[in-house]
């Protein structure tokens, strides 16, 4: 069964061992760089960014990271849809060795199922962005609801989820 679980000082190294495949690696930062940012996040931002290992049984087979931000005026977000107060799904990994194997569609339906619980306050979407070459995650984000907005941000597809 795929869990979500606090990083630790018992999963931290597991977690920044975590490898992509050849080729995919600039589809997601690094683990070390994601984790520095959440605390970065911790100590600067009214609403701390969520990091998880994500584990199948006892074995760390991958990473997820989450932000719920507040938009302005000038974000396309709230201009075309409305939405000024989002979950952003930004970090998403799983390792090269687990790859292939479902784990990735079910971390991603445990993900989704957190943040609809609502976990730092109501929000209207989930937000999340990716390479446009990266066809193996624009197909599992359409499966599970998300659909393109049109939009690149820094070079990434944005997509959206509504709630």
């Amino acid at each position: 069964m795929i869990e979500l679980r606090d990083i630790t000082w018992d999963n931290f190294y597991k977690v920044i061992g975590l490898k992509l495949k050849e080729g995919q690696e600039n589809f997601v930062a690094s683990n070390e760089y994601s984790i520095a940012q959440a605390y970065v996040s911790r100590a600067n931002d009214e609403y701390a960014s969520m990091p998880f290992a994500i584990y199948k049984d006892t074995e760390v087979v991958g990473f997820a990271m989450m932000d719920y931000e507040e938009n302005d005026d000038d974000d396309f977000i709230y201009r075309e849809y409305g939405d000024t107060l989002v979950y952003t799904f930004f970090r998403f990994m799983i390792d090269a060795k687990h790859q292939g194997k479902g784990y990735g569609r079910e971390a991603m339906v445990k993900i989704l199922d957190f943040l609809k619980t609502y976990p730092q306050g109501p929000a209207t979407a989930i937000v999340l962005s990716y390479e446009p070459d990266n066809h193996v995650a624009k197909k599992l984000y359409e499966s599970l609801g998300f659909v393109e907005t049109g939009h690149l941000e820094d070079g990434e597809m944005v997509a959206r989820l509504a709630l």
